[in-house]
């Protein structure tokens, strides 16, 4: 059985239940905006406590959910 710690780096889980996000919430296929009502000013925050930089807000406009946005982290 795969975990979600598996699927989803571990450093993007901890900062989204920092935020007050439910575990049971954080799942691969939930929608940034729709499931988690994460807006684009806070995306680009989360980005940049976890790797200490600003991302290219042009390059995060194509992730949606929380997998793609995991695997925008491990590039």
């Amino acid at each position: 059985m795969t975990t979600v710690e598996t699927i989803i780096d571990p450093r993007l889980i901890d900062t989204l239940l920092e935020l007050g996000i439910e575990a049971d919430e954080i799942t691969p296929d939930s929608e940034l905006r729709a499931d988690l009502d994460i807006d684009s000013a806070e995306l680009v925050e989360i980005v940049s406590s976890i790797l200490g930089d600003a991302p290219d807000g042009k390059a995060l406009k194509e992730v949606r959910t929380v997998a793609q946005l995991s695997e925008f982290l491990c590039r």
